[in-house]
């Protein structure tokens, strides 16, 4: 099976922007950590790096140009809590399990969510629409 040239370009997009959010939400999470705990650091980190997230992946990953935003951070956001639980599941189990420092643990769970939430952006938030019969 060969790979589309857009959907290569797509998902090395998603890799740089996954690397930059994830460096992001990790030092948020080392400079939060400073203050609270880390699962605390870990919870307010977490919503400016969802909103840097989405604006990467709209305007650069996928290229949207729609403007049914509403219902494409709608849809975001449905994904968001399902693949929160998988990020926050990992994070626990970096941290709590293994003692990891709670940035690398947070590092760790936002790779470990990436491929989930590209399928779901690719096929859902910001599928091209078909056209109607």
């Amino acid at each position: 099976m060969t790979l589309k040239p857009e959907l290569v370009r797509r998902l090395l997009r998603f890799a740089v922007v996954g690397l930059v959010v994830m460096g992001f939400f990790m030092g948020l999470n080392w400079l939060f950590g400073r203050f609270v705990g880390a699962t605390a650091a870990f919870l307010l980190a977490y919503p400016p790096a969802l909103a840097v997230h989405y604006a990467l992946n709209k305007w650069w990953t996928f290229a949207d140009k729609r403007t049914d935003t509403g219902r494409q951070v709608a849809e975001y956001l449905g994904m968001v809590a399902g693949t929160f639980v998988v990020q926050y599941g990992f994070f626990w189990l970096g941290h709590e399990r293994f003692g990891w420092p709670g940035w690398f643990a947070a590092g760790f769970a936002n790779a470990a969510q990436m491929a989930l939430s590209f399928v779901i952006m690719q096929r859902r938030v910001f599928a091209t629409p078909r056209p109607s019969p």
